[in-house]
């Protein structure tokens, strides 16, 4: 079977990601089947706290700055995301609108995951869906961890 050059191009990319680690070569061409690919230049909003389109990305070329408004609404810097992460997996699991803001920290290439596209995951390859269910529940886990140590530190200095 001869596979399309765009789901091809889009499982090599995957293949430079934390994806990589847990998926077969086979299974990346299989994902990257329900993905497609945007492009976003420096400094363009990719989704704004609030909305309620729900997909998920994979940085697969340049960042993605989160920024979260704070009690007066101006936008603060929560983190950086890099190459080979994982952003808007949160609202696939919870439906709810988005968290924080996310916008290109540079020239960025994202894989894109719909959760149209993730449900027919589900019903197609349930073998492929259930490890990228595990993949996205090992990313919040981290970073809870991650967030849980920064309030500690915060709290500790304010104390």
């Amino acid at each position: 079977m001869e596979i399309g050059r765009a789901i091809r191009e889009r499982a090599e990319m995957l293949e430079n990601t934390s994806l990589s680690m847990d998926f077969s070569y086979e299974e990346l061409v299989t994902l990257a089947g329900y993905m497609g690919t945007m492009t976003y230049g420096k400094g363009a909003t990719i989704f704004e706290e609030g909305d309620r389109e729900i997909f998920m990305c994979v940085v697969v070329k340049g960042g993605v700055i989160i920024l979260k408004r704070d009690e007066r609404m101006d936008p603060k810097r929560v983190t950086v995301i890099g190459v080979g992460k994982v952003i808007g997996e949160m609202s696939m699991i919870d439906g709810s609108p988005r968290s924080a803001t996310a916008t290109a920290a540079a020239d960025t290439i994202l894989v894109v995951l719909s959760k149209e596209s993730m449900d027919r995951l589900f019903k197609e390859k349930p073998h492929v869906g259930l490890k990228l269910l595990r993949k996205i529940a090992y990313s919040m886990s981290q970073r809870l961890r991650q967030t849980t140590g920064v309030l500690v530190d915060y709290l500790e200095r304010n104390n």
